[in-house]
């Protein structure tokens, strides 16, 4: 048994031995010269043909990209008006950003680790409409309406972020402690796009005696009885809605968006409530399967 046992493990040696051998032949076989199974001419021409290869499509990406960035202009893009994407309707943001994809605002009343998240999203947007951040030649007032509309467009009007009203601020942490939840809306900016305003005769119904000629129209409500029946009151600030002075956008250096800050101040507790919100103009088309004029999210307070 000793001898048997003896002859197996020296074949298991010479295995192993043969295994190993094969093995530095891969790296490196003395006898014909060859390193990973090539020689010296197979890797140079392989080397060289990889080398040609991916340096002409490093220069075809950079030419074709060079092409693009040439037919770009750096202020005006190149498709507008009803040919952009966008086709000429703005559409409605928000802020804060509701859960995606159920659009949800969900916080529990009294509890900041709720709701916390939200207050934080909302203050830390309005950073850039601080007053600090809205300094400069390109800044100008415009609290009656641009003056001399006719002037160059390059000048952007300050947004003043006292006209979100008193009830909606950090120091409340905008209504969500107490179940009163504040949300800003804005409209999304399509360039050298300007709102065909209804007269006041004309007005939606939706914005009643809030509506003013010289602002785009906002309005939320419940999407259907129920929700509309739970909501509750609704405040708006500034509540005739946006602006028309900020208008156009031109791509001009320190634009800011008008905002409108919303106020629920009695929805329903521990029920969802389903929300739309409007934007007025002629020219605002609202769509809800590409969500043009309208945005729409759940609210619910436990």
């Amino acid at each position: 048994m000793a001898h048997i046992r003896t002859k197996v493990e020296e074949g298991q040696r010479q295995d192993n031995a043969d295994k190993w051998e094969d093995l530095k032949r891969l790296y490196w076989n003395a006898a014909k010269r060859e390193f990973f199974g090539r020689g010296q001419n197979s890797w140079a021409k392989a080397i060289l043909f990889y080398t040609l290869f991916y340096t002409s499509l490093l220069l075809m990406m950079i030419i074709l990209l060079a092409f693009a960035l040439l037919a770009m202009d750096d202020i005006e893009p190149f498709r507008t008006g009803g040919d952009c994407p966008l086709q000429n309707s703005p559409g409605v943001a928000m802020r804060p950003i509701p859960d995606l994809p159920s659009m949800l605002i969900r916080f529990v009343q009294g509890k900041p680790q709720s709701y916390k998240p939200y207050a934080d999203h909302i203050q830390s947007f309005l950073l850039q409409y601080e007053n600090e951040a809205q300094v400069g030649e390109n800044f100008i007032d415009c609290v009656d309406g641009r003056p001399d509309h006719s002037k160059d467009n390059s000048k952007v009007c300050r947004f003043d972020v006292n006209n979100l009203g008193d009830m909606c601020t950090w120091q409340r942490d905008y209504g969500y402690d107490e179940g009163q939840p504040c949300l800003i809306f804005k409209l999304n900016k399509i360039f050298n796009w300007e709102p065909d305003l209804y007269s006041y005769g004309e007005r939606p119904a939706e914005v009643g005696d809030r509506y003013d000629e010289d602002h785009i129209g906002f309005s939320c409500e419940g999407e259907f009885p129920a929700d509309r029946e739970n909501l509750g009151n609704i405040t708006y600030e500034p509540e005739r809605g946006f602006p028309k002075y900020f208008y156009p956008y031109l791509n001009q250096e320190g634009y800011r968006s008008p905002l409108v800050m919303v106020r629920f101040t009695s929805p329903a507790n521990g029920m969802v409530l389903n929300v739309i919100c409007k934007a007025w103009a002629r020219n605002v088309r609202q769509t809800y399967n590409d969500w043009h004029g309208l945005i729409r999210f759940q609210l619910l307070i436990d």
